[in-house]
């Protein structure tokens, strides 16, 4: 067991936590950047530089597209409608049996922590994408659900190559975009209550903002 790569671990899942239990945008959307930042650290051996840079790089660059939209001091979320202490658990459980199970079956070729955090992102990643009401929320699941197959991917197959960890990179940064995008669009059109994240727009607002600046 590698003590580095077990903090590494740990930090995806309370970051995994954060994300969807969070209401406020901004926190929830700190959680997420955790994840992305952290994730590309749990393989052993540790990728090439440029890999490295290239998802540090592309977690910064999906996490500042999500940002523009979520920037808002009144953004909010669904959250997590079991509350954190029960996702912890929950988190705490898929850890366990994601570290407990390594290699699924047969000798694993990474670190048996990358299948723990694995776990625990496709774990979460369902009550968003099954249960969310909000394009945040459904973004954020897709994003921690795509992080926790390549994270088990890693732990079964070993360190991916630049190759993947180049396509890795464009897919979370076309997350990012298309999450952005929808929650932009979603706020324009007045949704509220926590439903597609944003409080309601004013009205004189929203005119405004579908006549455009030449008021026509």
């Amino acid at each position: 067991m590698n003590p580095l790569l077990v903090l590494a671990a740990i930090a995806v899942t309370a970051g995994a936590v954060v994300s969807v239990a969070a209401r406020d945008g901004r926190i929830a959307l700190a959680g997420l950047a955790g994840v992305l930042l952290v994730s590309p650290f749990l393989a052993d051996p540790l990728p090439g530089p440029l890999s490295l840079m290239v998802r540090v790089v592309a977690a910064l660059l999906a996490v500042y597209l999500a940002w523009i939209a979520v920037r808002s001091p009144g953004s909010v979320t669904r959250g997590s409608l079991l509350g954190w202490p029960v996702e912890a658990l929950i988190a705490g459980a898929a850890w366990l049996i994601g570290f407990g199970t390594a290699g699924l079956g047969a000798a694993p070729l990474g670190p048996a922590e990358a299948q723990a955090a694995g776990f625990v992102l496709v774990t979460l990643s369902v009550g968003p994408i099954v249960h969310g009401r909000d394009v945040y929320r459904l973004g954020a699941g897709a994003v921690l659900l795509l992080s926790g197959v390549l994270l088990i991917r890693a732990a079964l197959a070993g360190t991916p190559s630049e190759l993947e960890e180049l396509v890795s990179a464009a897919m979370f940064i076309g997350l990012g975009g298309v999450v952005a995008f929808l929650v932009a669009e979603a706020e324009v059109a007045g949704a509220s209550g926590g439903e597609v994240l944003g409080e309601i727009p004013d009205a004189s607002t929203v005119q405004a903002t579908r006549i455009g600046p030449g008021g026509r």
